[in-house]
């Protein structure tokens, strides 16, 4: 578990926009961890995960790609049934909102990722953290 940087970029909702963000990033060296996009009508939103934060933010400003940072809570749980309903029932207990998740299955551990766009990501983080350590 632990409080990462989103960036999230604004793209004009045409063909290639989103090869142009990839291919961006893969010049620089930067990789996609995790990865979200949604859809106006003129506008696509990615929210993303990556593991050079400040290279990516660099390569954005180069092209000019509009983009925020925000703090979100990644969270490592078991793929089984029940354990996505276990964390949003803590935090709703610990007065904690969501305002959005997106969810990864890591293959290799049988885990699943998932990334919290929470109102209080240092409160969040506490709550899991305590709550995981009294369930050993």
């Amino acid at each position: 578990m632990a409080i990462m940087k989103q960036i999230t970029v604004f793209l004009e909702n045409v063909p290639g926009r989103l090869a142009t963000l990839c291919n961006t990033l893969e010049e620089r060296g930067v990789n996609l961890q995790a990865m979200t996009t949604a859809e106006s009508s003129e506008y696509g939103v990615v929210r993303m995960i990556v593991d050079d934060v400040d290279a990516a933010t660099e390569a954005l400003k180069q092209v000019e790609l509009p983009f925020s940072i925000v703090d979100v809570l990644g969270i490592e749980f078991p793929d089984t049934p029940g354990a996505l309903g276990k964390v949003a029932l803590q935090l709703a207990k610990a007065g904690v909102n969501v305002d959005y998740a997106y969810i990864t299955v890591a293959s290799q551990s049988g885990n699943a990722l998932g990334v919290f766009k929470v109102t209080d990501p240092p409160k969040a983080e506490a709550i899991l953290t305590s709550d995981a350590s009294e369930d050993q």
